[in-house]
């Protein structure tokens, strides 16, 4: 049974409850979130008829429908009205597609009809359809009507700068990226701080906004470790979840951590220091249990409007669209401070903060994937708020692009003809061979005979 016909008996259902009983009903369908009818006037109800009268005449005539206006247009609501011929209980089915996937019926029969459709999306084109029912179960339809909501406000922010490094120096560190191919890119805006990678566009110290692709910080102690978080930011003022980089600004290279024994020289090398020895990573913690149970399925990967799944630990995506990662703000415990990605490109690895979105419904990170088709370690990490690690999720990304063809090779110059050529040239000196032998075979026999 297909969607219309579903709907088309709910509808009378309800209508015979509202007949037989004279309760209200006020039905949504459909996992409709909020919408709302609203009488058009103070009009009287009619009940209906009670008591003895006149022989009962049947009515099979349905209502009429008019009058119908969509108004009040926003970018998430609209409000249709219209009127009936005669009492009637309403029922307005709608969607994107003539599928008409959410359904409202309403409570009374009236002949002023107004229902308020909310949590629409913005700039989208809304098919829909007036049924209505008179207490006959006499029922006609409008036909298929449409409207489109406006322009909302743009609080899609742009993908974060990719190819973010820093390069340590004589008391400086000089940072060097690539900015977004958002159409309404406006800036890029470096943050600083000496205890971590700032969360936010206003944490920290403001070190640079500009559009540039580089940067010098100059200034800095050798020997103390300085964290960047670099965000993108469109006209609109929307800033990317945030990229990051740290380095340790110094004279000379410092030497591999096997070889240092003091915490002062392992900070100083850029290095970290626990149980007494000196280490290129940061120690990983054993995770609480609200850290242990978040797993990588609890991850989406969206690109091009589509969820990405990951089969055996590898995620497959094209490398011409923006790449999200979110996962969802219920299953983040408040403990957290730090989720970040890293993608891993050869020997150089560059990191990305997912950050609470504005409708404060996930930690997400939109960035561009690897210009060159390829297979890219992926580490999700989780931090607590002593940056120490809690939890890391490790995968692959397969980035694949489009293949352009070339411009077609002339018959001349491809050498699989002269081949075919060959062989179709041994098959029939082959057939002339045998051909020939049965001919002078038979000559020679009767000559012998």
């Amino acid at each position: 049974m297909d969607n219309k016909k579903i709907k088309e008996q709910i509808f009378l259902i309800v209508l015979a409850i509202s007949l037989l009983t004279g309760m209200p009903i006020f039905l949504y369908a459909d996992e409709v979130n909020v919408s709302a009818l609203v009488p058009a006037a103070e009009e009287e109800v009619v009940q209906p008829p009670t008591g003895g009268g006149p022989a009962f005449v049947p009515d099979t005539v349905p209502p009429k429908i008019s009058d119908i206006v969509v108004e009040s247009i926003t970018s998430e609501s609209a409000i249709i009205s219209w009127k009936t011929s005669e009492p009637s209980i309403p029922q307005i089915n709608y969607g994107k597609t003539k599928d008409y996937e959410k359904t409202i019926i309403g409570k009374d029969f009236l002949t002023s009809h107004r229902i308020i459709l909310e949590n629409l999306l913005a700039d989208t084109v809304y098919h829909f359809e007036i049924v209505v029912a008179d207490r006959s179960g006499n029922r006609t339809s409008s036909g298929d009507h449409t409207f489109k909501t406006l322009f909302g406000p743009d609080i899609l922010p742009p993908a974060n700068v990719s190819n973010f490094e820093a390069i340590a120096g004589d008391g400086q560190i000089t940072l060097k990226w690539q900015n977004p191919t958002d159409p309404d890119f406006k800036a890029v805006r470096l943050m600083r701080s000496e205890d971590f990678y700032p969360q936010d566009p206003v944490q920290g110290k403001l070190v640079y906004d500009n559009k540039e692709t580089s940067f010098v910080d100059t200034g800095l102690t050798n020997g103390k470790r300085y964290y960047y978080t670099a965000f993108a930011y469109d006209f609109s003022g929307n800033f990317s979840s945030g990229a990051i980089v740290s380095a340790v600004p110094r004279l000379a290279l410092p030497p591999p951590p096997e070889g240092i024994f003091t915490e002062k020289e392992c900070l100083e090398a850029g290095y970290y220091w626990y149980d007494e020895t000196c280490y290129r990573e940061p120690k990983i913690v054993p995770p609480p249990p609200e850290v242990e149970k978040i797993t990588i399925d609890d991850f989406d990967f969206i690109q091009a409007g589509k969820k990405i799944p990951i089969i055996d630990g590898k995620l497959e995506i094209k490398k011409e669209e923006q790449l999200e990662i979110l996962i969802n703000y219920d299953k983040v415990p408040e403990v957290l401070k730090t989720i970040t990605v890293t993608l891993e490109k050869g020997e150089k690895f560059f990191s990305f903060l997912l950050r609470i979105n504005k409708e404060k419904t996930a930690y997400l990170a939109t960035l561009m994937p690897p210009d060159e088709p390829g297979v890219y370690p992926l580490t999700i990490t989780v931090l607590d708020y002593k940056n120490q690690t809690l939890k890391k999720f490790i995968s692959q990304l397969t980035v694949s692009g489009n293949v352009i063809p070339g411009a077609p090779i002339p018959w001349y110059k491809n050498w699989k003809i002269y081949i075919y050529i060959l062989i179709l040239l041994g098959i029939l000196i082959l057939i002339g061979v045998i051909y020939f032998y049965k001919k002078f075979k038979t000559q020679n026999d009767s000559i012998i005979n």
